[in-house]
């Protein structure tokens, strides 16, 4: 475990000095660097350390609220199925938090209007 937190530090590093390429947009897909995280924080995958993640609130061409994505379909009100190019995957809504778009590699997708609106319900739900 302490061998990933190291390696992840190293990407980081890597992250910080990436420079901004592209404007982002909500209800977009994106492979984004999550990292190593602590306790259930969910993690990136692979050397990248990446995952999905969906743009939930663009703030400015810096910064933007999102949330990873899962492959996992669980029956759980934190997990919202959505249709990600014609795979059926999960947000999770639990995992909303505030990235900086350095983090964000390739572009996936989008996802439709429909889910969108579906996940702003739930998050509301889940705050208030």
């Amino acid at each position: 475990m302490f061998k990933k937190f190291i390696d992840w530090i190293h990407v980081k590093i890597n992250i910080n000095e990436k420079e901004r390429s592209s404007q982002i947009k909500e209800m977009e897909v994106y492979w984004c660097a999550l990292g190593e995280n602590v306790g259930d924080e969910e993690n990136g995958k692979g050397n990248d350390f990446c995952r999905p993640v969906l743009v939930f609130k663009k703030f400015n061409n810096n910064i933007f609220w999102g949330m990873p994505m899962s492959t996992k379909n669980k029956d759980n009100p934190y997990y919202i199925k959505v249709t990600l190019k014609d795979v059926r995957q999960s947000v999770i809504i639990s995992q909303l938090r505030l990235f900086d778009t350095r983090r964000l590699d390739k572009k996936i997708g989008y996802i439709s209007r429909e889910d969108f609106v579906a996940i702003k319900d739930s998050v509301i739900n889940l705050i208030i």
